[in-house]
């Protein structure tokens, strides 16, 4: 970890090259994170409010989820930068991935828990207010929020790992515009279909990654326990079971299954067999808007 260099640094060199040593350097991006990533859901409520009729013609809980949707999808973005440089480009990272660490990587694990302490926030608060609740999105979000908790507050934890996890958000952004085409009634079109496409293959690359991840893990199993607090270790492989057995699986055939029959399983109401108007977002059919 290196201090802040002196004189004409660039803007993102001195974001980099903070101390990230201190804790107040580190829960102060936490921090930055959470504020950041709520700014991103209010402009995108203020922006699709005035612009697109699709949005305004949603109730309460789809407009959130909508809202939810586009945040995540930055942070998708931010996520697969992160986690492709790391798993491909990094050579401190490649060099030792059990306790490997980079000042690049301090920033975007303190901004990553402040976008996971977000997320639980949403999930908790929308869950109450719509008396919903998805089993699935609540478990990965909080072991998401814990681990990386535990990553901001251990200065000896190697990074790769992390990093790697920030990867699995590489479907996020293609799920985001699948679902906003889903709801203008574009599910007919190409372009629909082409990124749900490439969304089904996101999700078979975040199985491969987790796989990936095992082998780093059994690879480098005494630098990991030297370096990780045993409880936050242990988080750490039953979260990851659950996302090579449970999560990833079930979500992978959710998506592919959407992709045959086009339907927005997140608000899809049941139907009687008697009476199923030709549907294609979850609603009767539409004209398509954006």
């Amino acid at each position: 970890m290196t201090p802040v260099s002196e004189g004409g640094a660039s803007a993102a060199e001195s974001v980099f090259d903070l101390d990230y040593a201190s804790w107040k350097v580190r829960s102060t991006l936490a921090v930055a994170g959470f504020v950041f990533y709520l700014g991103v859901f209010v402009v995108c409520h203020q922006l699709s409010s005035s612009l697109n009729a699709t949005y305004r013609s949603l109730v309460a809980k789809e407009k959130v989820f909508w809202d939810l949707a586009a945040t995540r999808a930055v942070f998708g973005v931010q996520s697969t930068a992160a986690g492709l440089w790391a798993l491909l480009g990094d050579p401190v990272l490649q060099a030792d991935r059990a306790l490997g660490q980079q000042s690049w990587c301090w920033f975007h694990i303190t901004t990553a828990t402040g976008f996971f302490f977000f997320e639980n926030v949403a999930v908790y608060l929308s869950s109450l207010f719509f008396r919903t609740f998805d089993l699935f999105l609540v478990v990965h979000h909080l072991f998401a929020f814990l681990g990386f908790l535990g990553l901001s507050v251990n200065l000896r934890a190697g990074h790769y790992l992390a990093m790697t996890t920030l990867l699995l958000e590489m479907s996020t952004p293609f799920t985001c515009i699948s679902w906003m085409l889903l709801k203008a009634g574009w599910s007919e079109t190409l372009l629909w279909k082409a990124n749900q496409w490439l969304m089904v293959h996101m999700f078979h690359g975040r199985m491969i990654l987790t796989y990936h991840m095992w082998w780093v893990c059994f690879q480098h199993w005494d630098g990991l326990l030297d370096s990780l607090y045993w409880p936050h270790f242990a988080l750490f492989l039953l979260g990851l079971a659950l996302l090579t057995l449970v999560l990833n699986p079930y979500w992978t055939h959710k998506k592919t299954q959407q992709l045959l029959n086009p339907v927005d399983w997140n608000f899809a109401q049941p139907e009687t067999k008697s009476s199923q108007p030709e549907r294609t977002n979850g609603q009767v059919l539409q004209k398509k808007r954006l």
